[in-house]
C-alpha cells in the first residue's frame, strides 16, 4: 500500500515530526512504501472554490499540492500530522485539506485508501481539543470521502521540540496506529 505522509508542522525536526516518524516506521514494518512531504515547504495553493472539478476535470492548480491530490485519488492512504495552533491545525494542514475537494466534488474521482490524523499540542490537558479534534474527523475524512478512517492520535503537553521523546506512550501508539495500514 502507498502511503502519503503529510507532515503539516512548520518545525522540520519538531514534536510532530517526531511522532509522525513513528508512525511511518510501524507502516513501514509492516510492508508499506511511505512518501513524506513537509508541507510547509511545498507550493499549494488554497482551494479557490472554482467548482472546476465538480465538471470532472483537475483542479485548476498545478502545484504540489495537485501531485498529493492525483495520489490519493489514484488509491494512497494518507497520514496527516499537525500541531494545533490557537485551537486548531496550521494553515498548512489546511490548505491541503482544502484542496481534497477537488476529489470528493469531481464525480470522475474518489478516495480508496486508509487515514490516520495526529495532532500534537502544549496544553498538558487532552480534553481541551476535544470537539475540535472530532470536527476535524468527521469532515474532511469520515463524512465526505470514502477513505477507510483508522484512528486519530493526540499528543498533549508537547511545547518545546523534543518533548515528544517523553512521550513514549504516545509514540508507542503511533506505531500501532502505523501497523494498522
Amino acid at each position: 500500500m502507498k502511503i502519503l505522509a503529510l507532515q503539516a508542522s512548520p518545525r522540520k525536526k519538531g514534536n510532530t515530526n517526531r511522532v509522525l516518524d513513528e508512525m511511518i516506521k510501524g507502516a513501514e514494518d509492516n510492508g508499506h512504501e511511505v512518501t513524506k512531504y513537509f508541507l510547509q515547504s511545498l507550493d499549494i495553493n488554497p482551494c479557490s472554490g472554482c467548482e472546476v472539478c465538480s465538471k470532472g476535470k483537475d483542479c485548476r492548480f498545478e502545484d504540489d499540492g495537485a501531485e498529493i491530490i492525483n495520489q490519493l485519488a489514484d488509491g494512497a492512504s494518507v497520514i496527516l500530522a499537525s500541531p494545533i495552533y490557537f485551537g486548531q491545525m496550521t494553515a498548512q494542514a489546511k490548505t491541503i485539506v482544502d484542496r481534497f475537494y477537488s476529489i470528493f466534488n469531481n464525480p470522475d474521482k474518489k478516495f480508496n485508501g486508509k487515514a490516520a490524523m495526529i495532532f500534537t499540542h502544549a496544553f498538558p490537558d487532552k480534553d481541551i481539543y476535544q470537539d475540535y479534534i472530532k470536527l476535524t474527523e468527521a469532515q474532511p475524512f469520515m463524512n465526505n470521502t470514502e477513505l477507510e478512517y483508522i484512528e486519530t492520535l493526540e499528543v498533549a503537553g508537547v511545547k518545546s521540540i523534543g518533548d515528544a521523546d517523553k512521550a513514549e506512550e504516545d509514540l508507542k501508539k503511533a506505531y500501532e496506529i502505523g501497523q494498522k495500514f
